[in-house]
């Protein structure tokens, strides 16, 4: 049956109210429930981390309960957030950043320069621009309670967009304790300075995460634009909650049982925008890039003539219904930096599918066709299985064995991680993550180590043209680098663009203040 002739029937069940609710009289639940935002993600986190992994959901869990010392505006500026204040030397090389007065944790401990100094580095043990900036500096130290020094050893032009980027991983400051925690395991006790703290004793892992508002936050000055600007908390709790149904979903928003949908797919939009109680709209324009990644120490992609036997042989029209539904929120795109960003380019990569050519270089290749091919499937995040799919069937065209195992999405971030066991993944990423040569995690070329990323391509002439990137003083020596890198990942596979789409996001008529930009904001709304 198709999706949307079970929404009648879904329409009439409705057991979302939470215990904290349910216990409450009636007249008083309704005041609870009006001051509590319900949002349903594509799928809930169960890392609590904002430096542990590249999920959407961690990356919007954290935005709520952390806060950063710069900001990215819609005008892709750096601008102060936690930052009063900050000094740079005329030759660029030396930085000193005054935090404002009066920033606390959640637990009452004082936001000092000894817990930022101690973030970043975490942050940059895991984050491909946080890495190229540390690589950069000569020293990174306190200077008293509030204030720190940042010093290069050599020229890195891209100082406040890496302290301000805006996706995963987010550069989002803890306390000095947690900061410590080693790289390789996940913070589970998140504690941030942000709009909300996190109510532990609510959390159900997979199902569930409480957040109430943080009556000691005090937002910025100015109005909120993307992430920067004041950051207003004006719901008493926020909960993310877990929902793997489409049906379910569009039920509960159209009942007022939940306020906000994070993906709305494209066969129930017509639903909700016949339903005058519901506002349905792009919040996001930039859109996502889908990404095939091909893990490179594993055969048979291992051999970079395999990858662009594959790469050669995508058609992007098969995978973007998929993900984007209606035409017009779908478009193909060749470009690993996305497609109407500054650094725009194709270059190296294959003009055109061409299955026939892809099957010649693949017999020339001498991979063996009788080994199975690995496709790590997370089924619980549509947006991505859909993906998989194609691949699958396009793996089959070209002679391949396939064996797609399927899972949910925590067990992917956790099987990925892992250079053993897969061939194969899918993913999707903002395209203003995927902007430019540092930011795109997946041009990464440091292979195996803590300073790669899974799917571990090696190529040590990527890192050094990313290094002069970081390091040109000009726009014009950005982009000549940014093409020579693109054509040599291209070249040798990194991984191959599935398109660019951009996805509807559907709430509660009566929700006001809600905002736009590459993550989901969800502070600044109100009833």
């Amino acid at each position: 049956m198709h999706r949307r002739d079970l929404l009648a029937a879904a329409l009439a069940t409705s057991a979302l109210a939470s215990p904290a609710l349910l216990a409450l009289p009636a007249r008083a639940q309704a005041v609870a429930r009006a001051r509590t935002l319900r949002v349903v993600p594509e799928t809930l986190t169960t890392i609590l981390d904002p430096h542990f992994t590249t999920s959407f959901t961690a990356r919007d869990f954290s935005y709520l309960v952390f806060d950063t010392l710069f900001a990215m505006d819609d005008q892709w500026r750096p601008q102060p957030q936690m930052v009063d204040n900050f000094e740079r030397s005329a030759d660029g090389l030396s930085w000193r950043f005054t935090l404002r007065d009066g920033l606390a944790f959640h637990d009452g401990a004082p936001v000092t320069s000894e817990d930022v100094v101690a973030s970043l580095r975490r942050w940059a043990a895991r984050d491909a621009l946080g890495g190229q900036l540390l690589r950069a500096t000569a020293t990174l130290e306190p200077v008293d309670a509030r204030s720190f020094r940042l010093v290069l050893a050599r020229p890195f032009g891209l100082v406040l967009e890496a302290l301000a980027k805006p996706g995963a991983m987010v550069p989002m400051i803890m306390p000095k304790r947690l900061a410590e925690t080693p790289a390789s395991q996940p913070v589970t006790t998140p504690i941030g300075s942000g709009p909300y703290r996190f109510v532990a004793e609510e959390y159900r892992p997979g199902d569930r995460i409480v957040l109430a508002r943080n009556p000691g936050y005090r937002p910025r000055e100015g109005a909120p634009v993307w992430a920067s600007g004041g950051k207003v908390p004006r719901f008493e709790r926020v909960e993310l909650i877990a929902m793997p149904d489409v049906s379910t979903q569009v039920s509960a928003l159209t009942t007022g049982e939940v306020d906000y949908l994070e993906r709305v797919p494209a066969d129930v939009l017509p639903i909700l925008e016949r339903n005058r109680q519901v506002r349905v709209q792009v919040v996001s324009p930039f859109g996502y890039q889908g990404i095939l990644r091909f893990n490179h120490r594993l055969p048979p992609f291992d051999n970079p003539t395999v990858r662009r036997a594959v790469m050669l042989a995508v058609n992007q029209a098969d995978y973007l219904p998929g993900v984007a539904g209606r035409p017009e929120f779908g478009r193909e795109c060749r470009s690993f930096f996305g497609c109407g960003t500054p650094y725009e380019t194709t270059a190296g990569m294959p003009p055109a599918a061409d299955l026939a050519a892809a099957k010649q270089l693949l017999a020339e290749s001498g991979a063996d066709l009788q080994r199975p091919v690995v496709i790590l499937h997370p089924a619980d995040a549509p947006g991505i299985a859909a993906l998989g799919l194609v691949t699958q069937d396009l793996l089959t065209k070209l002679g391949f064995k396939v064996d797609l195992q399927s899972m949910d999405l925590n067990t992917f971030f956790g099987r990925r991680a892992r250079p053993e066991g897969w061939n194969i993944f899918h993913t999707t990423n903002t395209v203003p993550d995927m902007q430019t040569p540092l930011q795109n995690v997946y041009l990464n070329g440091a292979g195996p180590g803590p300073a790669g990323f899974a799917g571990w391509p090696e190529d040590a002439e990527v890192e050094r043209l990313r290094s002069d990137f970081a390091a040109a003083g000009s726009e014009e020596a950005r982009k000549a680098l940014a093409e020579k890198i693109h054509a040599r990942a291209a070249e040798a596979g990194f991984y191959m663009p599935l398109g660019q789409f951009v996805t509807p996001s559907a709430w509660r008529a009566d929700l006001t203040g809600v905002l736009t930009g590459p993550a989901m904001f969800l502070w600044n709304i109100g009833r």
